[in-house]
């Protein structure tokens, strides 16, 4: 592993110096039916542990984990299905659980599921299903990929399937960015990376596996030259679906995002709902802002997309892995327009994982971390303007939810 691949690992597990430590989780204030839930990473002495929290508010006050919260430890990521939250294990945990509200109107983890590997991905595909995917981190390791099929509400496996890797494995093993379904195919978004040296060579195309569901029998192998490789390592943020079931991928072949080259400008393309070909739709975002590159993105409805862009112009092989220097911004990708979120300072972004933000009532909600400490941020995308809210004392929030 290099240094710099090192570094954003680092980045990505929120590892730096916290004032809050373990023995300051002492006095139970939990609230019963507090609607919004947090994780919260806490580092103490260069171990990370999460907990799980619940908060009344979002704006005022401070959200911690003392006295209260679910304890996790090693690393996680989290995703929302209907009325369950998800852990996900990664770098080395393997395995899945659930966050719901019990009867009684506070946080409970259900079910405790394990696997071969960490999950690569993991996403809601329909109304009652989640889905994972499994890949095997070399050739040495395996040749297999593995779907998983989740019962949301229960918790529960439903099936899983097996399928060969080769496929995607053409160039340089598969990195994978996303997965989505539409009109009964599922739609998995990845680029090839070096898993000897971590270099990306390959950054002239969008490849994206097509699979028929629920057999996942595969259909086709997508590829797009107008821009390069939709999403980046580990962000979970290569394809995302609009109310119509069209997909849109985002390309940013960033430094500041893992990649060792950029060949491509940075760009949103299209997939009608179900097929297997894109279409002329074609939105060259690094054109339209003067040479900038999307990092880390949210759709929200109606054509908006909530986005941290990178403000580094040009960026270098040194910036490689950093993901630091970002904004927020709204992007109407129907209008193909982006417009600057004015009342958020630029800041550092998550690195490698799921971004932490919530959509609810109209606003986004989401944690910026900058030399005054982490504070929950709320926007209003059609005035693209944001207000400063609770304080929340953790080294990060690796994830923010709502519980009805």
């Amino acid at each position: 592993m290099t240094t710099n691949k090192l570094i954003y690992l680092l980045i990505l597990l929120g590892i730096m110096l916290c004032n809050t430590s373990c023995e300051d989780l002492t006095e139970n204030k939990e609230i019963k039916d507090a609607p919004y839930v947090l994780a919260l990473g806490i580092t103490s002495s260069g171990t990370t542990t999460y907990y799980v929290v619940s908060a009344a508010d979002l704006m005022n006050g401070t959200i911690d984990a003392k006295g209260q919260g679910i304890e996790q430890s090693g690393y996680h990521d989290y995703e929302q299905g209907n009325q369950t939250i998800f852990c996900i294990g990664g770098l080395g945990v393997t395995h899945l659980k659930g966050i719901t509200r019990n009867a009684s109107g506070y946080i409970q983890e259900s079910g405790d599921y394990y696997f071969n590997q960490s999950l690569s991905v993991f996403s809601q595909i329909n109304n009652t299903t989640m889905m994972g995917m499994e890949i095997p981190a070399n050739a040495a390791s395996g040749n297999m990929i593995t779907f998983y099929d989740t019962d949301i509400n229960a918790v529960s496996f439903i099936r899983k399937r097996n399928v060969p890797i080769a496929p995607l494995a053409t160039l340089e093993w598969p990195s994978i960015t996303g997965l989505c379904e539409s009109n009964g195919k599922i739609y998995v978004t990845y680029f090839h990376m070096s898993q000897t040296d971590w270099s990306t060579r390959y950054t002239d195309t969008t490849y994206v596996a097509v699979y028929d569901y629920p057999d996942m029998t595969l259909n086709k192998i997508m590829k797009d030259t107008r821009t390069g490789p939709a999403g980046s390592w580990y962000a979970h943020n290569g394809i995302f679906k609009d109310e119509s079931g069209d997909m849109y991928l985002m390309s940013n072949s960033s430094f500041t995002n893992g990649f060792s080259q950029s060949t491509k400008n940075a760009a949103f393309v299209r997939i009608p709902s179900g097929s297997t070909e894109f279409d002329n739709y074609f939105f060259d975002f690094e054109a339209k802002t003067g040479g900038l590159k999307p990092a880390h993105i949210k759709y929200l409805g109606n054509g908006l997309v909530f986005a941290e862009v990178c403000t580094l112009n040009p960026q270098t092989i040194n910036d490689r892995w950093s993901d630091k220097s970002v904004k927020c911004c709204i992007i109407d990708i129907y209008n193909k327009t982006v417009k600057d979120v004015e009342g958020i300072p630029v800041h550092s972004g998550m690195g490698g994982r799921r971004f932490p933000v919530l959509h609810d009532g109209g606003y986004v909600y989401m944690p910026i971390t900058t030399d005054e400490g982490t504070y929950i941020y709320r926007t209003d995308p059609q005035t693209a303007t944001a207000v400063r809210g609770a304080k929340v004392s953790a080294s990060f929030v690796a994830g923010v939810f709502k519980l009805n």
